[in-house]
């Protein structure tokens, strides 16, 4: 009889197999919400730009004037939440504005509301006249999320979960906080540790920590953790500006155009509500469905044209493969870009979808009065 010898497996390697199991789940996970959020950044740009082009047409007493505002502010949170889920797992770039954070930590309360337990006491401080912060509003947002999910998962009984801020000199304070009346015992099972990026990502119980620090670093602040016999607390510390003070009030607003446009977008309701906008607002439009029917158009018309706007991830030709080929037609043609997806380009100035008709007009008329290099936005 033939004997059959196991070979017997090198320490170490079982374990190993289901640490790569875990971060490979994690990477398709992070991947897979990408996805969504792309094709949901498409959807809430034809409902962005039909919502603005029938608010402007309508007048502001007309009675379906409120309900298609209602709309456009519902988009509005819902960009904030694909935001977030473009943003899961990855070391994107926060893009700096001048952020009101009454309005955010206001927000920031109704969703956590809506998704932490019932069984969770909680108390949201009432601000008024916060300083304004320098911020991505969808980073701050969630980091403040994760930190009060990781809270109410590791409260014992008699415990109040708190989000409250205080003004200071130069910073602003977010402070997401556990109380307990029976004081907190230290537990194998409590999920605030040691905020160590290097250990904090890869534990499925602290899942997210070193992204928060990562995220609060970007911004030029500091996180910490503050422990005592009955309290815990972690306190996000971010620089304050007074740019939306001087700001406030303040709008551009929006000239006529006369320039000549080719919008590109393979989505087809995407790009009938760019072309209505710009058309709306005066502005010569030429279209295309795919990367390579632009060129086509481009090439026909290469002095009629001011400006192509292009979708980056059209199946053929890309939106920058188009562009490339513009360019060797006439290497100072103004482009802009735009895609669902965070920016990851610098070859052309960039729209990140969804955007609102507003937005649309207003990015069109900076790049066609810019110099000829692409700039940050």
């Amino acid at each position: 009889m033939d004997e059959y010898v196991t070979t017997p497996e090198p320490a170490g390697e079982p374990e190993l197999a289901h640490q790569l199991g875990k971060e490979q789940k994690l990477e398709m996970l992070g991947a897979l919400a990408g996805f969504i959020a792309h094709d949901l950044n498409n959807e809430l740009t034809v409902i962005l730009g039909n919502v603005g082009l029938a608010l402007d047409a309508l007048d502001p007493d007309h009675p379906l004037n409120e309900g298609l505002l209602e709309a456009q502010r519902a988009c509005h949170r819902c960009v904030d939440m694909t935001r977030a889920l473009l943003t899961f797992g990855q070391g994107v770039k926060p893009e700096l504005k001048p952020i009101e954070l009454d309005p955010l930590l206001k927000t920031t309360e109704r969703i956590l509301r809506k998704v932490l337990p019932t069984t969770v006491p909680t108390k949201f401080a009432k601000h008024t006249h916060l300083p304004a912060i320098m911020a991505d509003a969808t980073q701050i947002q969630q980091v403040i999320m994760n930190l009060a999910a990781n809270a109410s998962r590791a409260m014992p009984q008699e415990s109040l979960l708190e989000v409250q801020a205080r003004n200071g000199p130069k910073f602003v304070t977010i402070l997401i906080s556990v109380t307990s009346v029976g004081g907190l015992q230290d537990s194998t099972k409590r999920l605030y540790v040691p905020l160590t990026a290097s250990k904090a990502n890869h534990e499925a119980s602290t899942f997210g920590l070193g992204r928060d620090i990562e995220i609060v670093r970007a911004h030029g602040g500091s996180i910490d953790m503050a422990r005592d016999a009955n309290s815990i607390t972690f306190r996000i510390s971010l620089p304050s500006s007074m740019r939306s003070e001087q700001n406030r009030g303040r709008t551009r607003p929006v000239a006529e155009g006369s320039a000549c446009v080719l919008i590109a977008d393979d989505e087809g309701p995407v790009r009938r509500a760019a072309v209505q906008i710009l058309l709306r607002k005066g502005y010569n439009v030429m279209e295309a469905s795919d990367g390579e029917e632009a060129v086509r158009v481009f090439q026909d018309n290469p002095d009629a044209i001011d400006l192509v706007f292009l979708d980056m991830t059209m199946p053929g030709l890309s939106g920058l493969e188009a562009l490339e080929l513009m360019r060797g037609l006439r290497p100072k043609i103004k482009a802009l870009v735009a895609s669902g997806y965070p920016r990851k380009t610098t070859a052309a100035h960039f729209l990140a979808k969804p955007y609102s008709p507003l937005e649309l007009v207003r990015r069109i008329q900076e790049v066609l009065s810019s110099n000829d290099e692409p700039v940050s936005a």
